[in-house]
């Protein structure tokens, strides 16, 4: 039942994708980010109401998931994919982020960071026996800092503002990242420290804010030259990160582990 209550959720949060996208195509001015036709409360209530359900999935999941320190394919698999999807953003980057000063570099190489700590996580999970990704959690740490930079970076210089929902959406998309991410980490260490109901709503959002909002967003942009290659990467990889974050929801909705296991 918290399964399907969870898929309903990731399901809904598909719709509001969809619905986006054919409101960026038809009533929205993808050169400025300004709407046309519509009034803006409406877009912002329906994405409320996605987060909303987010967050009551959050409640339906189990406190301490037993799936959490058990061999997961899917975790494992899409880990790795996200893993290849970073390496791929940071070695692209590396080329140019010498000639684009110190901040691009440093952001490049924490991408490579971010990959090496998912792979770390996947092979983990694929694993017949799942243990720690690494000896030392620095490691995970260390593959979070980038969402830190992106939230940081999409907020002060990204020309958003409540009237273009564009930017806005890539503002709470980055968060989004931020806070599954984290959560991630301490599933990952700490999977019976009670962080499963936090994972659900993390996982959720960055499902919902990630895959079904920014990724099909920038490719509509890309598809009218308002994009380029690299946001479009950097977008493919965030929506790669809200699939991990959907599994991990599902693996939070399910059976909570008993005291003794160990």
């Amino acid at each position: 039942m918290k399964r399907i209550a969870t898929f309903l959720v990731l399901l809904a949060a598909g719709a509001a994708g969809a619905a986006h996208w054919l409101d960026l195509v038809n009533f929205t001015d993808l050169a400025t980010g300004l709407l046309v036709y519509g009034p803006l409360w409406a877009r912002y209530a329906v994405g409320g109401a996605v987060a909303v359900l987010c967050v009551l999935a959050g409640f339906l999941a189990a406190r301490r998931p037993a799936g959490l320190w058990r061999r997961s394919t899917a975790q494992g698999l899409i880990s790795i994919l996200c893993a290849l999807g970073f390496a791929a953003l940071g070695g692209a980057g590396l080329a140019g982020a010498l000639r684009q000063g110190a901040a691009v570099l440093v952001q490049q190489l924490l991408w490579l960071l971010t990959a090496l700590w998912l792979l770390l996580l996947g092979a983990a999970r694929l694993s017949a026996r799942p243990s720690l990704p690494s000896a030392s959690a620095a490691w995970g740490i260390a593959g979070t800092v980038s969402f830190y930079l992106l939230t940081v970076v999409r907020f002060i210089f990204k020309p958003s503002g409540i009237v273009r929902v564009a930017p806005t959406i890539e503002v709470f998309s980055a968060l989004a990242a931020l806070l599954f991410s984290t959560a991630l980490l301490k599933s990952a260490y700490l999977p019976r420290a009670g962080c499963g109901r936090w994972l659900s709503v993390t996982g959720c959002l960055a499902f919902f804010l990630c895959t079904c909002l920014e990724l099909p967003q920038t490719v509509c942009l890309y598809l009218v030259n308002q994009a380029g290659h690299k946001e479009l990467m950097l977008s493919a990889c965030l929506g790669l990160l809200g699939l991990l974050g959907a599994v991990c929801a599902f693996i939070a909705a399910g059976e909570e582990a008993p005291d003794q296991e160990g």
